[in-house]
């Protein structure tokens, strides 16, 4: 149904912000075109608190807490988030609208010589938004030095551009493109090389529950198969963990009833990521998220990567014990060390780590 009335979308006062509140408004017009569309710029909440150490893309979390409760409050009726900065499930009176229809999943690299990342001198500085591709980009290309980005996309990006703290910068392919620095973006990382973060390319519209009219008009510009491929990300990432000190990647794929998903914990130590596949129906796609990430918990290596998140200085000293030397051991040594010290009989039933998912 094309609706005539008038809605308003609440953002935050900033470049990539306004940019995306603005595809909106234009895919909500192409539904309904003799409606109208406002942006309502709101005040930035974090003005007078230091946010620079928070990783994100879009929003920070302390913003995504503060536009929900805007929108709460009534001052817009509609606020558009990215996916991969959401978290599921929304505050009660909160619900999806839409999902747009998916812009590129991948990850770029913006380089200003056109450099790709195989052509990259050793020890260059590659900045990098998560540590997601921290962690891949150490596996793919160890002769480089990934540098973690925090403070979001923008800061990064003009990090990279004005203050030369990094020499190239990955960031998601979908953000470029809405910041407009596509001529600088030198290479996409296709899932066989990079798998993404968890709704990477997806916008998601949230709106009141009880907002009949508004859920009604957005929900002409859903996407289903993108809300699918959504509902199956967020649900891996959040059934293993919901923050991004977490090396996760993970691309859901919807065709026609068909919802394939592909999930990986990588490790910060440079090993190669644990990966597995899951194919299902589409309409079960949180269910097949959740089932990806329970048969990745179930293998010991990706255990190991995700105990390397909470100690990426290795695991803490037992207090108990002295300590002969000042160096700790990193974390894949105190796990050798400990397969090693099994008794024989426990070690005849031992089953190493599946490394063929």
């Amino acid at each position: 149904m094309k609706s005539t009335g008038t809605f308003t979308l609440g953002t935050l006062d900033g470049r990539l912000n306004r940019a995306q509140t603005q595809i909106v408004i234009d895919r909500l017009k192409k539904a309904h075109p003799k409606a109208h569309f406002d942006m309502a710029t709101v005040a930035d909440p974090t003005a007078h608190r230091d946010r620079v150490d928070e990783l994100y893309s879009t929003h920070s979390p302390g913003e995504v807490v503060f536009l929900q409760a805007q929108l709460l409050a009534r001052k817009f009726q509609l606020v558009d988030l990215c996916a991969e900065d959401l978290v599921l499930p929304l505050p009660d009176g909160l619900v999806v609208a839409a999902v747009l229809e998916r812009d590129t999943p991948y990850d770029a690299l913006l380089h200003k010589d056109a450099l790709i990342a195989d052509d990259l001198p050793d020890g260059t500085h590659i900045g990098v938004l998560s540590h997601r591709s921290q962690a891949q980009i150490s596996t793919l290309w160890p002769n480089l030095k990934p540098v973690l980005m925090t403070g979001g996309t923008v800061t990064a990006l003009t990090a990279f551009l004005q203050e030369e703290a990094v020499e190239c910068l990955v960031i998601p392919a979908a953000l470029g493109e809405r910041l407009g620095v596509l001529d600088i973006m030198s290479e996409v990382f296709f899932p066989e090389m990079m798998l993404p973060g968890a709704g990477q390319g997806l916008i998601a519209l949230v709106a009141c529950a009880d907002d009949e009219d508004v859920i009604t008009m957005a929900a002409q510009a859903d996407s289903i198969q993108s809300h699918q491929e959504m509902l199956g990300e967020l649900s891996f990432r959040e059934r293993i963990r919901s923050d991004q000190d977490c090396a996760l990647g993970v691309l859901a794929q919807a065709n026609d009833d068909d919802l394939i998903i592909t999930g990986a914990i990588g490790s910060l130590s440079g090993c190669a990521p644990n990966q597995a596949v899951l194919k299902g129906s589409a309409d079960e796609a949180a269910d097949l998220g959740s089932r990806l990430a329970e048969e990745l918990l179930t293998n010991t290596s990706s255990l190991i990567g995700l105990l390397e998140a909470d100690f990426p200085d290795g695991l803490p000293a037992d207090p108990d014990e002295p300590v002969e030397d000042e160096s700790e051991p990193t974390l894949s040594e105190g796990y050798e060390e400990e397969v090693e010290s099994l008794p024989k009989e426990d070690l005849d039933d031992y089953t190493p780590p599946r490394d063929d998912l």
